[in-house]
């Protein structure tokens, strides 16, 4: 859901989505810009995501969408996949299982987000203005109260990350019920 939230970010700063806050701050109105998306190249599920907010009305506010909007983000998360198996990123059948161009991308994204980090040690995170904001998100080096588009993300997330089958599988935990002894005997001549 995450990743939904950081492509609608950018989405916005690429203006096809406009995301604003509404007057009293307890809610957020989305406005799709209408046939941008069929103007510009970008990627199917970006394209689905847009048609789904489109077709709702002209401007739709995210309390609205919270009821009604889980089947289309299913309709858009199975865009997303193809479309990392259509980049060869991921084998087909197995979406948890990267290619060896899946594990080239990996590089060079934990490079990239080296250097993320280096640029907010210099610049604090006033650094990832304008197109650095969605990575910067991603990698969780904003904060959620200093940029507007940053605070709607977390938003998107606290009101669609409960749905079934969108929460992450927790990591599972070791068992210690069978570790042995804490102090082994030693065996042996003792000198």
């Amino acid at each position: 859901m995450g990743d939904i939230a950081i492509t609608l970010v950018d989405l916005a700063q690429q203006d096809l989505l406009r995301v604003e806050e509404t007057d009293d701050g307890a809610d957020w109105r989305l406005t799709p810009s209408p046939g941008v998306s069929a103007r510009r190249a970008i990627a199917q599920y970006e394209t689905k995501l847009l048609e789904k907010l489109a077709e709702r009305a002209k401007a739709v506010r995210l309390s609205s969408l919270a009821d009604e909007f889980a089947g289309d983000l299913g309709n858009v998360r199975h865009a997303l996949e193809h479309e990392v198996v259509a980049q060869g990123w991921v084998r087909r059948l197995h979406h948890d299982q990267r290619t060896p161009k899946g594990e080239e991308l990996a590089r060079h994204v934990r490079s990239f987000q080296r250097e993320l980090r280096k640029l907010k040690s210099g610049g604090g995170a006033e650094a990832f203005g304008g197109t650095m904001l969605p990575f910067a998100l991603r990698f969780g080096f904003v904060s959620g109260d200093q940029v507007p588009l940053v605070r709607f993300a977390h938003d998107w997330v606290r009101t669609f990350g409960d749905l079934t089958g969108w929460r992450p599988a927790q990591p599972a935990r070791p068992v210690f019920d069978n570790y042995g002894p804490m102090f082994p005997e030693i065996r042996g001549p003792v000198m």
